[in-house]
């Protein structure tokens, strides 16, 4: 039987500026330790850069002028170039299921697919039996490519703990025992790019 043709989807470029990040996050998280993606033609860490540039950008260029704006613009020019290369490769390997595509964090294109806004995550619960650690049990949200960890003890900022690919070992490394972690997490995929966060679980770490 003849090898379905699957076609990863550029259409990331055309994303507008917060949804282009949180999309590049997805492709990060997706990517690291990925072994069906073992020669990409963008480390992940320059990758990495390049988003983390771009957002830093984005953000100058909200209270900035012109000149602000145009640096966003060049670092947005660059990661998309930079997204772009690594589409490319992942089309370039034939991949012959789909699931394996989407693995790599890019989309397929698929006509008969309409994205939608992303449900609420729900947080299962939290095991604090390994000490200076918090495991997350978090229940899957249909559409969702990764999910954002945050934490914050008493009334503190909200601090990011990174982004995962699954709901699989989601969990808070190096934490203080004896403190009380207020966790949230945010979905990221769908029509709007992130899904609304999730109400928040509390326990002590050991």
């Amino acid at each position: 039987m003849k090898q379905k043709y699957i076609r990863v989807a550029i259409s990331f470029a055309t994303l507008a500026d917060l949804n282009l990040n949180a999309f590049a996050i997805v492709v990060l998280a997706c990517l690291k330790n990925n072994a069906l993606f073992p020669n990409l033609p963008v480390t992940l860490a320059a990758l990495q850069a390049l988003q983390t540039g771009f957002i830093n950008a984005y953000t100058a260029a909200q209270q900035g002028g012109p000149v602000q704006t145009a640096v966003k613009n060049e670092a947005r020019t660059a990661l998309i170039a930079a997204l772009r290369q690594i589409a490319s490769y992942v089309q370039s390997l034939n991949l012959p299921n789909e699931s394996q595509v989407l693995s790599s964090g890019f989309d397929i294109v698929n006509p008969n697919t309409a994205q939608t806004p992303l449900d609420m995550p729900v947080i299962k619960g939290l095991d604090n039996s390994e000490t200076t650690q918090l495991g997350v049990s978090l229940k899957a949200v249909t559409g969702a490519k990764a999910y954002v960890l945050q934490s914050q003890t008493a009334t503190g900022e909200w601090l990011d703990f990174g982004t995962f690919a699954n709901t699989r070992n989601i969990v808070l490394e190096n934490l203080t025992p004896g403190t009380i972690y207020t966790v949230r997490l945010q979905a990221i995929g769908g029509s709007t790019g992130y899904s609304p966060w999730s109400m928040t679980a509390s326990l002590m770490c050991t």
